[in-house]
């Protein structure tokens, strides 16, 4: 492996001890440590930065942060029109994955949150069905099992590199 690919493999690392720990703390306590993904959102974007400019490729640096604040500006309209439908810890949560699965290509940004909405479906559907419109579903596990799958994917067709 590369040391490019070494540095983009850490970056992962750091977004999946993160992802363990906003999960567990989103379902036991119903919320998303902004401090902690802030903290790893700055060691993925200077682990990527680092890998970049091993690999002589800044633009690919520039395309995921150009889908991460797409995504994130995207969302942080919809909390601020609707905050009881999305917090703001999700919005960051929403970032943070945005940046990571980028680094493959901005498009992977968008499957990334398709893939853990889809995975968040059945339990807001029931949610819906047992509460009516007061339904709530609590969406960082989720929004981390679809950037996971993006990243199996990416890493298992292209690798950290690819």
């Amino acid at each position: 492996m590369t040391a490019a690919g070494a540095l983009v493999s850490v970056a992962v690392a750091v977004w999946a001890a993160l992802g363990v720990y906003v999960s567990a703390t989103d379902l036991r306590r119903g919320i998303i440590p902004g401090r902690w993904v802030w903290r790893a959102g700055w060691a993925v974007a200077a682990l990527l930065g680092a890998a970049c400019w091993l690999l002589g490729d800044p633009l690919r640096l520039a395309w995921a942060f150009a889908a991460a604040a797409g995504v994130g500006l995207g969302f942080e309209v919809i909390y601020r029109v609707s905050p009881e439908g999305v917090g703001f810890g999700d919005v960051r949560l929403i970032i943070l994955n945005s940046l990571l699965v980028a680094w493959w290509g901005p498009q992977w940004a968008i499957w990334a949150l398709l893939a853990g909405t889809l995975a968040a479906l059945p339990q807001a559907v029931a949610s819906i069905l047992r509460h009516g419109g007061k339904g709530h579903v609590r969406w960082g596990p989720y929004l981390v099992l679809g950037a996971a799958g993006v990243l199996a994917w990416r890493l298992a067709a292209h690798g950290p590199v690819g």
